[in-house]
């Protein structure tokens, strides 16, 4: 028995051995989030392959939403120049991405996605053996109007938190009054000098209301507690702030 699994072992190394394998991803985005003002006439978003050996091939496009969504049934008021390009190793590309102006609501921001499909190269010749992969990125496209209300730096302030009771235990509601879309980074109920972090927390969309679920929460935590939390600018910054709960 022992023979046999030295034997199987010896087996497995050696076909691994025959497979060159390119598993990791080499493109890189110049940041976490597109930024989209109306009132421009295109946006630059650069890509970098960070691989030192190799080039990569790329396949961009854009979605609303829907990640099983190919790039040919994709429907987008922007058109993003090049879709399929080579990027050497080391270098940068530039991508153009322009909205085509058919309408999109004017007194709040609109959620798209940029997909980033990377193809490594094969290594070698054609006989070898070989898995690659493909990897994709995918990022916030935030379609910004002109002229709204309030300005982007004041929205997370203007946020609405309560505690509220969900699924037998206690939850934070966050309701957003603002045009924009708020991403968070952290969100947690304090009490005193701790904090009872949310797990679930995600983006609230404008005028959106989400419930960030709490484990252990007291039901009433008395005088002095707040929630803290910290938010993602626009630069991909991470912004830590508190509010005061509403009143029950």
């Amino acid at each position: 028995m022992r023979y046999l699994k030295w034997c199987f072992a010896l087996l497995v190394l050696s076909f691994a051995s025959l497979l060159s394998l390119s598993a990791h991803a080499g493109i890189m985005l110049s940041g976490t989030r597109v930024v989209y003002p109306a009132q421009q006439r295109e946006v630059s978003i650069k890509l970098t392959n960070d691989d030192a050996q190799f080039p990569r091939l790329v396949q961009a496009w854009i979605d609303t939403g829907d990640e099983k969504l190919s790039a040919e049934k994709s429907n987008v008021p922007f058109i993003l120049t090049p879709p399929v390009f080579r990027v050497e190793s080391g270098k940068s590309q530039v991508m153009r991405m322009v909205y085509t102006k058919e309408p999109l609501a004017t007194d709040k921001e609109t959620l798209f996605w940029l997909n980033v499909l990377e193809v490594p190269p094969r290594v070698g010749g054609e006989e070898d053996n070989q898995l690659r992969f493909a990897f994709r990125l995918r990022t916030k496209i935030f379609f910004r109007p002109a002229n709204l209300a309030i300005k982007p730096d004041n929205a997370p302030g203007l946020l609405e938190w309560r505690l509220v009771k969900a699924d037998g235990g206690q939850a934070l509601q966050v309701r957003n009054p603002t045009p924009y879309y708020i991403s968070f980074q952290s969100v947690a109920l304090a009490v005193g000098d701790k904090q009872i972090k949310s797990d679930d927390y995600t983006m609230v969309e404008p005028g959106g209301v989400q419930h960030y679920s709490l484990k252990n929460a007291p039901a009433a935590p008395g005088p002095g507690a707040h929630v803290a939390f910290s938010i993602v600018d626009d630069y991909g910054a991470f912004v830590p702030l508190t509010a005061p709960l509403a009143e029950q």
